[in-house]
């Protein structure tokens, strides 16, 4: 099969395998019956987020760098938090998550002390995409994420995501009373794709201002010349 077609069905089934993915994490902290309603709302917002995703960068050649970027970020995730969680007991962290006088920034810090390997394994998977672009699609050298500042901009807002749809996820629980490491690991691997949603949505919002800058300054060139 060709590098070409082999990209198309791999653009094509993203949102299938970010699905198997996220419910793959949850199922490490599957502990009750009512989590299926928290796996459910995961795969909403991994539906939404891919959606999103593929409505920012459409896939018009296949695979795009923002997915390949954003699938190998979540394949190194779980496996990163897998080796944490024989480490930390999820149970432990989902209590020291719901905490309610965390905001974003002591949660940021609490996932890196608890989940180191869960962080190095996202990082290290985003960073894969880069090569792996390069040698199966050359021309992927300008594509957003294919470049290294670019790549790690987007590993930090998949970052910042994680925590805030933490934040988000473990709010909602509280509400129904259904709280439990399945809504913080949901909220974990949701945010993460929307994170990547926040990170492409940026990027082409610059690209649209910019010309404009650039045109108001040319003309006030033209004005004082």
């Amino acid at each position: 099969m060709k590098t070409s077609a082999i990209l198309q069905v791999a653009g094509r089934y993203t949102t299938v395998v970010l699905l198997v993915l996220a419910w793959s994490c949850q199922s490490l902290g599957y502990t009750q019956p009512v989590d299926s309603l928290q796996m459910l709302s995961t795969g909403g917002a991994v539906l939404l987020g891919a959606a999103a995703l593929g409505w920012l960068r459409p896939p018009q050649i296949g695979l795009t760098a923002p997915q390949t970027m954003l699938l190998l970020g979540a394949v190194g995730m779980l496996l990163g938090l897998i080796v944490d969680s024989h480490f930390m007991e999820l149970g432990a962290l989902a209590s020291l998550c719901a905490q309610t006088d965390r905001n974003l920034w002591s949660m940021v810090q609490l996932h890196w002390a608890a989940l180191p390997w869960m962080h190095v394994g996202m990082w290290v998977g985003g960073f894969a995409a880069i090569p792996l672009l390069r040698a199966v699609r050359p021309t992927c050298r300008r594509q957003y994420c294919a470049r290294v500042v670019q790549n790690v901009a987007c590993s930090v807002w998949m970052t910042v995501g994680m925590s805030a749809g933490v934040l988000l996820f473990e709010y909602l629980a509280s509400q129904s009373g259904a709280r439990s490491p399945a809504s913080m690991l949901g909220g974990m691997f949701s945010g993460m794709v929307w994170g990547m949603v926040a990170s492409v949505a940026l990027y082409r919002l610059y690209f649209r201002v910019r010309p404009m800058t650039d045109l108001n300054f040319d003309r006030r060139g033209a004005g004082e010349l």
